[in-house]
């Protein structure tokens, strides 16, 4: 796969990225709930975005940072804490490339943002995440459920509202989403691995990790007919 191909995130116009702020608080309200989060919890969001997690969860009395690539969403990040009143460290960098703060007791990697790279860059991932916990940390991940895409069931609501489907390769592993065209730029298409629980499973071992359980949204239980994937594990 060229590097054009692996870059394709790098193209997605800024607003297809952006999450209803509704949905994030109630994303963030169950992670705290569920996970049994206390004031002074270490959490780092990567990618972060535009601190659509960070944010509640800091209100919520968590110690938060994170990174992204779009030097707009960190400022943005940055902005909406200073506005707040609130502390969070957010830098622009690579996830792939980042040197990762040390001793989190949580890692997240929410809404499809798992599954980007190579399987091999994304084990590296896995292991650097691994790595920046705290003995008995945590690591979620939350992505569509892989049965519903490799079943063709899978959309995804844009920020827009548009829905866009997932289109899934049975060669290659990986399912195709486009983002439709705006009017300064042509449609994104954005390749995404997609992991069966299996696949999880034998990566979070071999990350030095434990799994924990799988979810659905809003850590019910998890399904075939599930929309989400929730993957807890812990170090």
């Amino acid at each position: 796969m060229s590097n054009t191909l692996t870059e394709w995130f790098r193209h997605v116009p800024e607003e297809k990225w952006l999450r209803d702020p509704a949905a994030s608080r109630a994303d963030a309200q169950a992670i705290w709930d569920n996970l049994e989060l206390k004031p002074g919890v270490r959490i780092f969001e990567c990618p972060c975005g535009k601190a659509d997690l960070s944010f509640p969860l800091a209100r919520l009395g968590a110690s938060v940072c994170g990174i992204d690539f779009n030097a707009h969403f960190v400022s943005a990040a940055r902005n909406k804490f200073s506005r707040a009143g609130l502390e969070g460290a957010f830098k622009t960098d690579d996830m792939r490339t980042a040197r990762f703060p040390e001793s989190m007791d949580l890692i997240i990697n929410w809404a499809s943002s798992f599954g980007y790279f190579s399987d091999q860059a994304n084990a590296d991932l896995l292991s650097r995440f691994a790595r920046s916990l705290v003995p008995g940390g945590r690591l979620l991940i939350e992505v569509a459920n892989p049965s519903r895409v490799l079943a063709g069931e899978a959309t995804r609501i844009i920020a827009s509202g548009e829905q866009v489907c997932e289109t899934w390769d049975a060669q290659t592993k990986r399912a195709t989403v486009i983002f439709p065209a705006t009017e300064f730029r042509g449609p994104v298409s954005a390749s995404v691995r997609v992991y069966t629980c299996d696949e999880y499973r034998d990566m979070i071992t071999a990350a030095g990790l434990t799994l924990v359980d799988f979810y659905g949204q809003g850590f019910t239980s998890f399904t075939p007919e599930s929309s989400r994937l929730i993957v807890l594990a812990r170090r």
